[in-house]
């Protein structure tokens, strides 16, 4: 009698991405008849992998649209076993969260749940499988997973649900998902790892240099060449580490960036020895993973840590290619998932390919993600004390005086002048003077040109640096400033100031992502004498640190500020114009309705930083800005 485990499973795929989910059914036996995908880039993509012996065969169909209006009706009666696919999971990421609370179920991608059911019903297939962030069932205090859940048990189905570590099922690389089984008859229990400490075999993980060893240049000598502000950095990290390492906590005698100042991609560089942390779909510049040899993957190595066949097609650009690697689930623990699935509810076998988990089961992958962090720490104190032996960082002399003079046309067209000018400067001419005590600095910023009868004294103060830089605990900043502009300049001091004196590249790289930071550095902004007009009382509020980096809800903002509803909006547009990044549902969409978001007490200061409807600098004189033609201080 033939195999049942060979017959092959009619399947339909939503939200197919590019497709890994369904190599993984596929190899497990499963005929992929049709896949519904709304980005034409992939569906691309998918159609590239149509013909015999590929992952879809010659018949199946690539449906490029919203699954909302996808006609399950047309496969009613078809044969449809199995459905497989995971929605959209921005709403629910842990992106989202740092991007001012997660919209979840209010979204109209996080109710797609609700298309998934409407297909389930139509089709009826014996069982399916939902696959979504790990973050999913704690997001907005569980309200989401809960209405989730319920939907498909009101469809008639019975569910297992638990997060996964791809690496646990022999991918090289670190990734965290949930996994959702729904079936109508029988039971499921998800399979034990096949790699790993839990697993029964105890078959080691697959490293990152195992998997791509056939591949590799044995002969490729290490890059320098990454380029841009941290390129430099990334030859100096030990592989296994990221940006950490330059951190006073990791023991680095100068540190270049505060602790929990940046996300742990940032210059994270694979150890070979071991899977590689989360491919990313759209990385920036610095973000990780990095080969060991300084430089950014290549598609075919990207493919193997996400454990893609080399033969499987991916169309688009590179910056595409990887976008669609990084949004894929890993296709071995697809595989491994759909083999237990077949098993145990379609084609029932005595002899289970992959032996399952019992009862009193639990993962370990979390605590051996602790037991890494302590490895690395290790790697890095001992890499330090190789480098750099005993020897400490030298302490500057304990006092100094230093004046300068600077012009701004526009927010980034700046010119020093170490000597002073014999006239007032072009564009917004300003006279700074540090002074620094050896414990704390003190900024003198003094706005020479512009209007003299409405000015007013405002000041920054920054404490707990001492956390992250050498020999400064506070900069306290007295600026005498002409107008709603000026602050954006008298922070662009500050950062130059605290860069001088410090390691440090950023001012974002001393206060930290607003997101994931460690919140030692405490900034306080006071405006001193005169009347606290609606933008005055703004500044203090979202120049205190303690305001900046949660979303608070727009009935406390307005309230504190004492302003309607509707002048926030404006007043909000106002901010932006300053560079300062406070969000809300008008100016970030994903964002939940009703809260504002102020990600930092001070102005992005580089011109790289993004913000929609920025201005160009050129537009910032007074002749084109409505906003710099009023004074902060009417």
């Amino acid at each position: 009698m033939d195999d049942p485990r060979r017959r092959p499973i009619k399947t339909l795929s939503l939200f197919s991405g590019a497709g890994g989910l369904d190599i993984g059914f596929h190899m497990a036996g499963y005929d992929i008849v049709a896949c519904v995908e709304i980005d034409p880039h992939y569906a691309r993509t998918l159609e590239a992998n149509k013909g015999p012996d590929k992952v879809y065969g010659p018949s199946a169909q690539v449906f490029a649209i919203d699954v909302r209006r996808f006609d399950a009706h047309q496969f009613t009666g078809a044969g449809i076993e199995c459905i497989i696919g995971g929605p959209p999971c921005q709403t629910f990421s842990a992106a989202g969260r740092r991007s001012g609370g997660v919209l979840g179920t209010s979204d109209a991608r996080g109710r797609l749940f609700l298309a998934y059911c409407h297909i389930l019903d139509i089709i009826k297939p014996q069982m399916f499988v939902f696959e979504n962030v790990y973050g999913l069932p704690g997001a907005n205090d569980g309200g989401p997973w809960r209405e989730i859940v319920q939907a498909f048990q009101a469809h008639g189905y019975k569910l297992r649900a638990d997060v996964l570590d791809a690496a646990d099922y022999g991918v090289p690389q670190h990734r965290e998902r949930l996994v959702m089984v729904g079936y109508r008859e029988g039971e499921f229990e998800f399979p034990l790892p096949t790699h790993g400490p839990d697993s029964a075999s105890k078959r080691p993980l697959v490293s990152a240099g195992e998997a791509l060893a056939d591949i590799t240049d044995p002969r490729e000598p290490a890059h320098d060449d990454l380029g841009g502000l941290y390129g430099h950095l990334l030859p100096q990290v030990p592989p296994g580490l990221n940006y950490a390492f330059f951190t006073r906590e990791m023991g680095y005698p100068a540190p270049i960036f505060a602790w929990r100042s940046k996300f742990h991609d940032f210059l994270y560089k694979v150890d070979p020895k071991n899977p590689c942390r989360t491919i990313k779909a759209k990385p920036g510049k610095f973000t990780g993973p990095f080969h060991w040899k300084n430089r950014h993957f290549n598609v075919e190595e990207l493919k193997r840590l996400q454990s893609f066949p080399d033969a499987y097609k991916i169309e688009g650009s590179y910056g595409k290619v990887v976008e669609q690697i990084g949004n894929s689930v890993p296709p071995l623990m697809a595989k491994v998932i759909a083999v237990a699935a077949r098993e145990q509810l379609i084609d029932r076998v005595a002899s289970l390919t992959y032996p399952l988990r019992d009862a009193l089961h639990i993962p370990t992958f979390r605590q051996r993600q602790r037991e890494r962090t302590n490895h690395f720490k290790s790697v890095a104190k001992h890499v330090v004390a190789e480098r750099f032996g005993h020897a400490k960082v030298t302490k500057r002399r304990k006092r100094s005086a230093t004046v300068w003079h600077a012009s701004y046309e526009g927010f980034f067209g700046k010119t020093i002048h170490v000597e002073p000018p014999g006239t007032t400067l072009p564009g917004r001419h300003f006279r700074g003077e540090e002074s620094f005590s050896g414990d704390d600095i003190e900024l003198s910023f003094v706005r020479v040109n512009g209007g003299r009868n409405k000015r007013r004294r405002i000041k920054f103060e920054i404490g707990g640096l001492r956390e992250g830089l050498t020999d400064i605990k506070t900069l306290v900043a007295d600026c005498s400033l002409a107008d709603f502009g000026d602050v954006f300049f008298a922070w662009d001091a500050i950062q130059d100031v605290l860069i001088r004196h410090s390691k440090f590249l950023t001012l974002i790289d001393i206060y930290g992502h607003y997101a994931n930071r460690g919140d030692t550095v405490k900034i306080r902004t006071d405006i001193i004498g005169g009347p606290a007009t609606t933008l005055v009382k703004a500044l203090r509020f979202i120049g205190d640190s303690a305001n900046c980096g949660v979303a608070m809800s727009r009935v406390r903002v307005t309230e504190t500020l004492g302003i309607a509803d509707a002048d926030l909006s404006e007043l909000i547009t106002d901010l932006r114009a300053m560079r300062f990044d406070i969000r809300s549902r008008q100016t970030h969409p994903t964002m939940a309705g009703g809260v504002v978001l102020c990600t930092y007490p001070f102005p992005l200061l580089s011109g790289k930083a993004h913000l929609e409807r920025r201005l160009k600098a050129e537009s910032f004189e007074p002749s084109n800005v409505q906003y710099a033609e009023r004074s902060l201080f009417d």
